[in-house]
C-alpha cells in the first residue's frame, strides 16, 4: 500500500490559481488569477486570509522578490511590484504582457519575457537593468546567483548574458529548422546545462534529442544522446536533476552521465531537492522520493500539479492544481508539511462501510436467521389451504398430469415459430435525402488566419479583422460581434480596423443567425517592433 500524508489545510479558491508563490521563510504567501486579484494568505499558524489587492488585469505569473516585493506578470498589461499589504511599488512597462517571469536565487534580478518576444531585466525596486531582442524568444533561466541570463528563441538559438542585457555568447542550433530547447539552467560553476530536441529527421550523426553542457565562456564541454526531452532542469551538487518527458528522473553527473533515480508513468512537471530525498511533481502527485529511488510518500491534489512552490528551507509547501474540467472544476491549495507522518493508505479507505464485505480478500458470509427463526419453515395446513383438491391430492403424491413430451413438443412450436419470423426490411438511410430532413444549419464563425505585422515608426500598427470567409449557415448573417482579449465589443460589422501598440492581441468574432444559433472563432495578433503603450483604436473602414 502506498504511503500518504495529509495536508496542514486545504484552501478553498474562488479562481482557478494561475500563479502562486510561498515567502522565503514560509511565513505566508501570494496568488494570483485571471480576475486581477491577487490574495494574500497568512500562514504563521493555519492560513488566514489577509487583505488582496487589484492589478486590473488577468495574473499570468507571480513570485516573491528580495524584500517581501510582489513581482506580478500580466496577461496584456505591465510587470508590477508590490509591497505584502498591497501598496503599489513599481511598474515597469512591457509591451504585450508578461509570458514568462523567472528570478534569481537571491530574488534581486527579474527577467521577464514579454508578448513581443523581448527580454526585460529589472531590479527588485523596478529600476531597469537591460534589454534585450533576438528572435522569438520562448525560454528564460536566471542564473541562482544573480550572475547571468540565458534566453532560447523558437530555432532552437540560445544567448547568455549579463544581468545588464549585454550578450556574452550565443548557440547555434544542430538543424536548420525544427530544434527546440525544452529546459536549461546554469550549473554550480557557471555553465549552462540545456536539452535540445530536433523535431523533424535528423543526419545520422546528430542525436534526436541530446543535454548539451556550455562552459562560461561559450565552448560546448559535452553532449550526450537521451531518450526524452528534460521537462524541467534544476542544478544539483556537482551535476543537475532531470525531469523527464516520459517520467523518469535522472541524477546527471558533471559530465552528463545520467542514472535513472525514479520513474512515473506521467510526465515529470516540476522536481526540488529536500535534504537528502527529492520532491517531484507529477499527474495529480506530489512525490517524496529517498536517495534509493523508494517513494517515501505521495500527497494528492485534485488537480494537475504543474510546480512546486516552497519555502527557502522547505518547510512548507503550497501544492496548486488544475482538473481542466469545467464541471467539475475544484480550485483549491494544500498547504503541505513536507515532514510530516506518513500513514498507509487502505486500498479499501474510499469504500462506505456497507460495501467492505464486497471488497477482494473480503470473507462472503451467507445469511443466517435470527436465534428465533426458521426461514424454512412451512405450515402444511396454510400451503394446502391456497390449492384445490386435485392439486393436493396431485402434491401428495408426487406426480405430474403434464408429459414431458408435451412440453418438448411445445418448445419445438415456438422454435419453429421464431425460424419463420421474417422482420420486415428497413432502410434505415430512407428519408436521410430529404429537403426536409436538415431544417437548419448553423453559421460558422471564420476570424480568418493569425497576423504577424512589424509596426510603424509611432509604435503601432493598422490591422483589418477580416470574417468575410465565414459561413452563413441555412438562415444568414444577422449579428456580427468583434470582441478584444478583455471580451470588449469594438465592432459589429464583417470587417473591423484596429490600430495595435507592440505585442500580442487577441480578438473573437461572434456570429449569429436569425434563429440565434452562434459561433466563435479567435484571431491572435502579433505586432513586432520597439515597445510602446499598451493600446489600440478603433479606425473607420
Amino acid at each position: 500500500m502506498p504511503m500518504v500524508i495529509d495536508p496542514i489545510s486545504e484552501i478553498e479558491c474562488e479562481a482557478i490559481v494561475r500563479a502562486i508563490d510561498v515567502s522565503p521563510d514560509g511565513k505566508w504567501m501570494a496568488w494570483g488569477s485571471d480576475d486581477g486579484v491577487i490574495r494574500i494568505l497568512d500562514t504563521t499558524e493555519n492560513p488566514t486570509a489577509l487583505e488582496p489587492f487589484n492589478v486590473d488585469d488577468a495574473v499570468t505569473h507571480l513570485q516573491i522578490a528580495s524584500g517581501d516585493v510582489i513581482v506580478v506578470g500580466t496577461h496584456t498589461s505591465n510587470l508590477y511590484g508590490h509591497e505584502r499589504l498591497g501598496g503599489h511599488r513599481w511598474t515597469h512597462a512591457i509591451g504585450g504582457g508578461c509570458d514568462h517571469l523567472n528570478l534569481s536565487g537571491d530574488g534581486t534580478i527579474v527577467g521577464c519575457i514579454d508578448g513581443g518576444r523581448h527580454l526585460h531585466l529589472v531590479t527588485e525596486n523596478g529600476i531597469k537593468r537591460g534589454r534585450f531582442s533576438a528572435g522569438e524568444l520562448i525560454g528564460i533561466s536566471v542564473a541562482g546567483d544573480g550572475t547571468g541570463v540565458a534566453v532560447s528563441d523558437d530555432e532552437g538559438n540560445v544567448h547568455v548574458l549579463d544581468t545588464n542585457g549585454n550578450k556574452r555568447w550565443s548557440r547555434v542550433p544542430e538543424s536548420e529548422t525544427g530544434e527546440v530547447v525544452s529546459a536549461m539552467c546554469f550549473l554550480h560553476d557557471g555553465s549552462l546545462l540545456l536539452c535540445r530536441e530536433v523535431l523533424g529527421i535528423t543526419p545520422s550523426e546528430v542525436a534526436q534529442i541530446a543535454l548539451e553542457r556550455w562552459s562560461s565562456t561559450g565552448e560546448r564541454m559535452f553532449s550526450e544522446e537521451i531518450n526524452s526531452r528534460s521537462m524541467c532542469l534544476i542544478p544539483d551538487g556537482m551535476g543537475a536533476l532531470s525531469g523527464q518527458f516520459d517520467g523518469s528522473v535522472l541524477k546527471i553527473d558533471d559530465g552528463l552521465g545520467t542514472n535513472q533515480i525514479w520513474k512515473s508513468m506521467y510526465t515529470i512537471n516540476d522536481i526540488r531537492r529536500h535534504g537528502d530525498d527529492i520532491l517531484i511533481a507529477s499527474w495529480f502527485y506530489l512525490h517524496r522520493i529517498s536517495p534509493e529511488g523508494d517513494e517515501v510518500w505521495r500527497c494528492e491534489h485534485t488537480g494537475l500539479v504543474q510546480s512546486i512552490v516552497a519555502s527557502h528551507d522547505g518547510s512548507r509547501i503550497a501544492l496548486s492544481g488544475d482538473n481542466q474540467n469545467d464541471y467539475t472544476r475544484e480550485n483549491r491549495i494544500l498547504w503541505i508539511d513536507p515532514n510530516a507522518i506518513p500513514y498507509a493508505l487502505s486500498a479499501d479507505a474510499d469504500i462506505d462501510d456497507d460495501l467492505l464485505e464486497f471488497v477482494d480478500g473480503a470473507e462472503l458470509k451467507s445469511p443466517t436467521a435470527a436465534p428465533d427463526e426458521d426461514i424454512y419453515a412451512n405450515d402444511g395446513d396454510e400451503l394446502a389451504s391456497l390449492l384445490t383438491k386435485e392439486e393436493q391430492e396431485q402434491l401428495n403424491s408426487g406426480t405430474s398430469t403434464v408429459d414431458d413430451s408435451e412440453l418438448f413438443a411445445m418448445l419445438d412450436d415456438e422454435i419453429e415459430q421464431l425460424a419463420q419470423f421474417q422482420e420486415e426490411d428497413t432502410d434505415l438511410m430512407e428519408g436521410l435525402s430529404d429537403e426536409e430532413f436538415v431544417s437548419h444549419i448553423a453559421p460558422t464563425a471564420d476570424a480568418g488566419m493569425d497576423i504577424v505585422v512589424n509596426a510603424n515608426e509611432d509604435g503601432t500598427a493598422i490591422v483589418l479583422l477580416d470574417g468575410s470567409a465565414t459561413s452563413p449557415g441555412s438562415q444568414g448573417i444577422e449579428q456580427w460581434i468583434w470582441r478584444d482579449g478583455h471580451s470588449k465589443q469594438i465592432g459589429t460589422t464583417e470587417k473591423v480596423n484596429v490600430r495595435l501598440p507592440i505585442g500580442n492581441h487577441t480578438f473573437t468574432l461572434t456570429v449569429s443567425d436569425r434563429a440565434r444559433e452562434s459561433s466563435t472563432d479567435t484571431i491572435t495578433v502579433q505586432v513586432l517592433g520597439e515597445t510602446r503603450e499598451d493600446t489600440y483604436d478603433l479606425l473607420d473602414d
